[in-house]
């Protein structure tokens, strides 16, 4: 009897642990409507796959697997497909990872900047937005 308490025990741990492993996560990308910058569309990169041109006042969900992940934003233009800003974002298994990206001006040029927000503080600022058009293709590319 013992000895099936303690083999259900460590079948329930294992279990648990391969669950947990394998749970994905998803990176929400969103970028506020702001006026200077606005009918410019970023290029959005994770882990060196194009992932979406992120419009103006949207966002994209995008599954991804536990682990470090790096995203990227780049621009058409002058600078073509030149990498304006990166990210470097660490995802655990079940948690999901909010990016919040702004449009920096100075007198010379406009580039986007992007940071990590908590969970609240993205749901907040994604509330009154819409998934971009581009979400149709990230979840048929699934």
């Amino acid at each position: 009897m013992r000895q099936t308490l303690i083999l259900a025990i460590i079948l329930c741990t294992f279990l648990s642990f391969t669950k947990k492993q394998n749970q994905q996560s998803y990176v929400y990308i969103f970028r506020d409507g702001q006026y200077f910058g606005a009918l410019s569309n970023y290029s959005i990169w994770i882990d060196g796959k194009k992932v979406c041109k992120l419009s103006n006042g949207k966002y994209i969900q995008y599954a991804i697997a536990p682990g470090k992940h790096e995203i990227e934003a780049k621009v058409g233009g002058v600078g073509i497909m030149k990498k304006q800003t990166s990210l470097e974002f660490e995802t655990t298994a079940g948690k999901d990872n909010f990016i919040a990206c702004t449009i920096k001006t100075s007198i010379t040029r406009q580039r986007m900047e992007m940071i990590e927000v908590v969970e609240s503080a993205g749901k907040k600022a994604m509330k009154d937005m819409k998934p971009d058009n581009c979400q149709e293709n990230i979840e048929s590319d699934k």
